[in-house]
């Protein structure tokens, strides 16, 4: 049965044990079986190494290419040959074992014939330490160290220095010294920062040594090759090793969450959220078992999960407040408000119909790939952004800047332009007028919102002084351009009235006076708000004139062939990077908008996401048999 819950893929499974007393929990038994989850997660080892081997010898797939489907069924099927491709995977891994063991072993011997480089030019064997009588010691001093005093001082001793070679950094030498006058020998070369270098590892002459490590090395880069071949015989198993591990790593779902139930002789139970609409579908998928279901309505204190439902248009706008914060169980929604406002904002900020061609390019090959959860929506508002941009192209007559004007103007014989409605580069004012227009009108919707709220929560009083007095404030200035004495009168009524509410949960009359009088300040708050959206000019007008700027510089050298070529490369070049940084401008401060202004005056944020019990894969796309 829970397989055929994993599979159905909308039901979150809870820890059921809170549920009972610690003496009906000591009756209880786990169900889950450590064993099989340990078996499965040490053959998931195996594959996912494999996976991970095998993976850069096989064909590169295509960048927009969609994972390969898989069906239950097929999984089904797939399990029967469990021991056999796990099998494969543990030889894949012993030979990539094998393979990855040669690198570090090179790299080791790389090392030693670095550190045998200065010594070549010695004839000995570096096994070799000395005489009966004499002593042979390796070793460096400084690159500065003065030899002729050195020389000097060790003259009347039984010592002798050889410079091999000498380097930035250091001089390197062989000591000779009877035995007998080891240590005073040695207290002189250490007066001279001397420094022993240990080369016993080595029994023959450095340059023998180098070319038998070259050898070596040579060998080994022959095994690695031997190897990497032997391994790309297991390139076809590459897909059964995937659908396995999506497998496997679906049925250790399920034997993780057998730890979460409660079980005895003859029964188990478990307790979790079904959304409601699929109550239906989970009473038929477990028709063929003996099992009782019971619903009950979820309350706040349950600490219910959160599942977003909106139309196709409002689903992408669900990545934006996802990435800010979920709405608390039983809160409003925002994305079907959000919608139009990220729709206009993205559109505004972007202004360009090249630019919004690539957008909707890009979304539409990216959805290709079948994307699933927050990838489909972003990549769906991608398409949504596009579009917009491509609307506000057409109206400010913007197509990758004025490159097709500056094109015609400069490598034909007639000039020719897109035709604009609408200049915000000549006369940006009321650009400007529109942009805060535009941002009174989604402050305005977001307090309506939080009056609505209050009125549904029965807070009349909230939505009277909070929304409804302040919006009695902003009529009131509205009203001067049209009567002064009526517009100040509304306005003194208004501000009466904050005067005497917004202070109403401080303590003390002085208090709930002096906090409602402090609350007059948020005028400037609210006008601060509004100017904001000035942002929405702003973005607009620097991706224009970056764009004008690209096309100036594309056209400097006129017209000749190496100039359209020189027009060719900056125009890709710079609105390539125009485009990257006018999409990615104008996403944050739409976003901004949205998460700062429009949030701030009425969200409630703090809610968890479902998160049913299901089968996740990672390398195929689970689907039913009728949609494959």
């Amino acid at each position: 049965m829970l397989k055929q819950l994993a599979f159905f893929g909308a039901v979150e499974i809870h820890d059921a044990a809170p549920l009972v007393t610690e003496e009906e929990a000591a009756q209880y038994g786990v169900s889950g079986d450590a064993g099989e989850s340990n078996d499965l997660r040490a053959d998931l080892e195996k594959l996912q190494g494999a996976i991970h081997a095998l993976t850069p010898l096989a064909p590169k797939k295509g960048l927009l290419q969609a994972k390969p489907h898989i069906t239950r069924e097929g999984m089904e099927s797939a399990i029967q040959n469990r021991t056999a491709v796990v099998e494969t995977a543990a030889e894949v891994m012993s030979i990539q074992k094998e393979r990855l063991a040669i690198a570090p072993d090179t790299a080791k011997m790389e090392g030693q014939i670095v550190s045998l480089e200065p010594w070549l030019s010695v004839d000995i064997p570096l096994g070799q330490t000395g005489t009966k009588l004499v002593d042979v010691v390796y070793g460096t001093f400084p690159a500065l160290t003065d030899m002729a005093a050195l020389e000097e001082k060790i003259a009347e001793l039984d010592c002798y220095v050889e410079t091999v070679s000498v380097d930035k950094t250091a001089r390197y030498c062989v000591v000779y010294f009877h035995r007998d006058s080891e240590e005073e020998c040695m207290n002189v070369l250490r007066e001279f920062t001397f420094s022993r270098v240990s080369l016993r590892e080595y029994s023959d002459t450095p340059a023998k040594e180098t070319e038998n490590l070259k050898k070596a090395i040579a060998a080994n880069s022959e095994k690695a090759e031997a190897l990497t071949a032997e391994l790309g015989k297991y390139i076809t198993e590459l897909p059964r090793l995937q659908e396995m591990a999506d497998t496997l790593n679906g049925r250790l779902t399920m034997s993780d969450v057998r730890s979460r139930l409660l079980v005895t002789e003859s029964a188990f139970f478990l307790t979790g959220f079904i959304p409601e609409e699929k109550c239906a579908a989970l009473e038929e998928a477990l028709k063929p078992y003996s099992v009782a279901i019971e619903y009950q309505e979820v309350t706040a204190e349950d600490d219910p999960p959160v599942l977003l439902k909106n139309a196709s248009f409002v689903q992408p706008y669900e990545a934006v407040t996802e990435m800010y914060s979920l709405p608390v169980y039983g809160g409003f929604d925002p994305n079907p408000w959000i919608a139009p406002f990220f729709f206009i904002f993205f559109g505004i900020m972007m202004g360009d119909i090249g630019y919004g061609l690539i957008m909707l390019l890009i979304g539409i090959l990216a959805r290709k790939t079948e994307p699933q959860g927050f990838a489909k929506k972003f990549f769906s508002l991608f398409l949504h952004g596009g579009i917009a941009s491509i609307l506000m192209g057409i109206v400010t007559g913007s197509f990758f800047g004025d490159i097709i004007y500056q094109f015609t103007n400069t490598f034909t014989s007639h000039a020719v332009a897109l035709k604009s409605f609408f200049d915000p580069l000549a006369n940006p004012i009321p650009m400007l007028a529109v942009s805060c227009a535009l941002g009174a009108v989604h402050l305005l919707v977001g307090m309506g919102i939080k009056f609505g709220l209050c009125i549904k929560e029965k807070d009349y009083m909230g939505a009277f002084a909070d929304i409804g007095l302040w919006w009695l404030l902003f009529i009131g200035i509205g009203l001067i351009f049209v009567n002064k004495n009526l517009g100040f009168g509304v306005m003194a009524a208004a501000a009466v009235g904050l005067i005497l509410t917004q202070g109403r949960a401080k303590e003390g009359l002085f208090g709930k006076l002096f906090s409602g009088v402090l609350s007059l300040y948020n005028v400037t708050g609210y006008l601060g708000d509004v100017l904001s959206y000035s942002r929405l000019m702003a973005l607009g007008l620097s991706g224009a004139v970056i764009a004008q700027v690209f096309n100036a510089i594309a056209v400097l050298i006129g017209k000749s062939f190496v100039g359209l070529i020189v027009f060719v490369l900056v125009a890709l070049v710079g609105h390539a990077l125009n485009t990257f940084l006018s999409v990615l401008g104008a996403y944050v401060h739409t976003s901004r908008l949205q998460y700062v202004e429009f949030f701030g005056k009425f969200y409630e944020s703090g809610g968890r996401a479902f998160d049913p019990f299901k089968i996740k894969t990672q390398y195929y796309n689970l689907t039913s048999k009728e949609d494959k």
